[in-house]
Parts: structure tokens; sequence; C-alpha cells
């Protein structure tokens, strides 16, 4: 998770009056793991996230603010509920490669009102998602291309 805040979660835990390894009991994850976050050592996935945010009663906003400019890409929306590609493929009835493939934004899923409800989002909001991570991956491609 890329905005993830080492500083904003050691500062909810001592708020809270915990130490690492309880959070960690909490959590519902290693010790180790809320150690290395929180240091800022690693990022930790998205599903480490929900689960320490929901460990400490906050929302996963105060752990890993949204971006401030522009909208989130599908990834991003699906890292914030603590999701795996190929569990949002489950709930919708899709492939992980297909999930894959259309957050990447090679492919462009033919019903959002199936989408939205996995990444938690309005059909609209879905939408603007995948035209961000769209619009990011023209960039890159046209980059790579030089610009031409």
């Amino acid at each position: 998770m890329a905005a993830f805040r080492p500083d904003h979660m050691r500062y909810h835990r001592q708020r809270a009056g915990l130490s690492l390894e309880q959070l960690a009991l909490l959590a519902d994850v290693s010790p180790e793991t809320v150690r290395r976050a929180e240091s800022g050592a690693t990022k930790p996935t998205g599903r480490v996230v929900v689960r320490i945010a929901e460990a400490l009663r906050i929302s996963v906003d105060e752990l890993a603010p949204p971006p401030a400019t522009g909208p989130a890409t599908l990834k991003q929306l699906r890292q914030r509920t603590g999701q795996t590609q190929r569990q949002v493929a489950e709930a919708i009835g899709m492939s992980a490669q297909m999930v894959s493939r259309v957050e990447a934004g090679v492919y462009r899923a033919r019903d959002p009102d199936r989408w939205a409800p996995a990444y938690k989002v309005s059909p609209e909001q879905w939408l603007a998602a995948w035209q961000t991570g769209r619009d990011a991956r023209r960039r890159d491609i046209e980059g790579a291309r030089g610009g031409t």
C-alpha cells in the first residue's frame, strides 16, 4: 500500500495504549510484521493495513491516506479493502487473471454494477478508478515509446 504512513500507525497505537505485541495479537499478524510496518522497513499489504486499522478501531484512511490528487486506480481501491485479486474474482465470479487485466486497463468490464461492490465503491467510482488506471497505462506506454 503505497500511501501507508508508519508515523500514523505509531501515533494511533500509542494513543490506544497498545504495545507492538498487543497490536499484533489484536490484528492477527506477527509482531515482526507490526514492527517492520511501524518502523517503515516494509510497506504492509492491504490486508495487513485493514487488520491493523480494525484492531486500532480507526479507518484505513488514517493509516494510508488516499492520494491528494486525482481518483484512485482499481488496484488502489482493492488494496484499501485488504483484498487480493483472487478474492475480488471470487466475489464477482471471474478469474483472477481477468481481474488483473481489468485493473491494468487492458480490458473494460461490461458490468460495473457487478464489479463495484467487490471494490466497495459505487459503479461511478469504479468507472473513474478504471479510467485512471487505463490513463496511467497509456502514459506508461507513450513514455516507453519516447512520447511519439
